[in-house]
């Protein structure tokens, strides 16, 4: 999309932070927002589970927004409560509600920039975020056609895994939302046992990961050229190998800024030679087109922000190896 209109954010309001759990969840005084690591059954499947939960809220139009950065991930997302628009202009920052509004049970392919949402009220809903490539593998999608889009499930998920999707909606609604989750993991953990490549494991960083497709995908017996290398990644993540360096290439910055936020002290010219930049446009270039903002916007925003939710459980990312 767009970058974002930032002129527009200047004038949001703030929610008031209250201290989160460490590595779980990021809570504000009205708002909840959990992050759940997947167990190693599906480390190499799942990269992570998202709860958010604005019910009985009283949350202004601003705070209401949802600010999500570029990722190498494929994901389902459940709508159980309330009304996700999707912002795709720049002028539908004034006028929110007129963003499409996702499905209340979506599939969403890989996304190279990044994602705004809005809100019409109160909220609940859980997204699971899968590697491409695994659910690729799972699923039998060619995954090329998703890159930026969300879809009704219904429309592209082959039966056995809408079927689960579907039943897992229903044991939310019976059993709670911890108990269902349980149980689908259990049921992901099924298919992926049975459809699981050899060489997939779960990696730490994106650029270890890209990297591994790769040598996955110049292994296999279909062909070995650099064109159909090159076919084969986009077909099972959506990305090209390039974009998926730059991914990574961000990746690092994010995690290194985070490190200079927690000692207190960012250095933009250091962090940009430290993260691989030629210089320190070209960090902030690359910023704004993954996230909408230049680094020094998204320091600020990001720590109490109700709407850079999503920010918060990032930094979680970086205080503790994944799966603990």
């Amino acid at each position: 999309m767009p970058d974002v209109d930032c002129s527009c954010i200047e004038r949001f309001g703030h929610a008031r932070t209250m201290p989160g759990i460490p590595g779980s969840a990021a809570v504000t005084a009205t708002t909840s927002s959990q992050i759940v690591w997947p167990g190693p059954s599906i480390a190499g499947c799942v990269f992570c589970t998202i709860i958010r939960d604005t019910r009985g809220a009283a949350l202004d139009q601003a705070q209401r927004f949802n600010f999500f950065p570029a990722a190498p991930l494929c994901s389902v997302t459940w709508v159980l409560a309330g009304d996700w628009h999707r912002i795709d202009q720049p002028d539908q920052m004034m006028c929110p509600w007129t963003g499409a509004v996702m499905p209340t049970l979506a599939f969403s392919g890989t996304q190279l920039g990044p994602v705004v949402t809005w809100n019409l009220g109160e909220t609940f809903a859980i997204t699971i975020a899968f590697y491409p490539d695994a659910f690729s593998a799972m699923t039998g999608l060619d995954l090329s056609t998703f890159t930026g889009r969300t879809v009704p499930a219904e429309q592209v998920l082959p039966p056995p895994m809408l079927a689960l999707c579907r039943d897992f909606l229903g044991a939310v609604q019976c059993d709670g939302a911890e108990t269902a989750l349980a149980v689908l993991k259990d049921k992901i953990a099924v298919m992926w046992a049975s459809a699981r490549p050899a060489g997939a494991g779960p990696m730490r960083w994106t650029k270890d990961w890209s990297r591994s497709l790769v040598v996955r995908a110049a292994l296999t017996d279909l062909g070995r050229s650099a064109r159909q290398i090159a076919r084969r990644i986009r077909s099972w993540t959506g990305a090209s190998q390039r974009d998926l360096q730059g991914l990574g290439h961000t990746e690092q910055l994010y995690a290194k800024l985070h490190e200079a936020i927690q000692d207190g002290e960012v250095d933009w010219a250091g962090l940009a030679a430290a993260s691989g930049f030629a210089d320190q446009a070209h960090m902030i270039r690359q910023m704004r087109r993954h996230t909408g903002f230049t680094p020094e916007q998204l320091r600020r925003r990001a720590g109490n922000d109700e709407a850079f939710w999503a920010y918060r459980l990032l930094g979680q990312y970086f205080d503790e190896p994944r799966g603990q």
